[in-house]
């Protein structure tokens, strides 16, 4: 069993009746990213912000995690919203440049803050966003080849923001592992690295989708 692609399922089937409504409410997919990337604008001023006016307020972290866990959700809904405009007879689907600039943009808002907090090395931090960014250009370089989108990893969008909730929690409950932290993005870095030079090969067989 996919333990992921089942849960995934899972979440889908149980927020299909709030698609329903928003579907049928006139909001489509390109709505919610809209809404998810000025929801990460709030966020990343926050998360800038509170650490000065109060230094000692470390669960201010715990909005990393919170905001990545609400953006899962609010893509999946998008996705739904999506095949539902896609079916429709007059629906419009939405628009794949600003799904793509929403995850890009919204990786940027969240996770650069994280350089700037207190003790926190801002090398691998900035290291592995730079690479995430490149990763989703790379997932664009097919369709210059007249083949489809890649989400492959092994250091994909959903790959990141889980690496990127589990330094929000470390840092929220000890911060004082802060000097830790490139234990664990620099490993992620060689791999988003890894995914760039994949995803910039030509696809094979055995190369699926994420």
């Amino acid at each position: 069993m996919d333990l992921p692609q089942t849960l995934h399922q899972r979440i889908r089937e149980s927020l299909a009746p709030l698609a329903a409504r928003a579907a049928a409410a006139g909001i489509g997919a390109d709505r919610v990213h809209l809404a998810v990337l000025g929801a990460a604008a709030v966020v990343s001023l926050l998360l800038l912000a509170l650490p000065v006016v109060l230094p000692d307020l470390h669960a201010v972290l715990l909005l990393l995690p919170a905001a990545l866990a609400a953006r899962a959700l609010a893509t999946t809904l998008a996705a739904d919203l999506n095949a539902r405009q896609a079916q429709h007879p007059q629906g419009t689907p939405g628009d794949p440049a600003l799904r793509d600039l929403s995850t890009a943009a919204t990786d940027a808002l969240l996770y650069l803050p994280l350089a700037a907090y207190p003790d926190v090395p801002a090398a691998p931090v900035v290291v592995l966003v730079t690479l995430g960014l490149l990763v989703e250009i790379a997932g664009l370089a097919p369709l210059g080849r007249g083949g489809a989108r890649r989400e492959d990893g092994p250091m994909n969008a959903g790959d990141r923001a889980i690496v990127f909730a589990i330094v929000g929690l470390i840092l929220a409950f000890d911060p004082g592992t802060a000097h830790w932290l490139p234990w664990l993005l620099l490993p992620a870095a060689v791999l988003a690295a890894a995914t760039v030079v994949r995803r910039l090969r030509p696809q094979g067989p055995t190369d699926g989708a994420a």
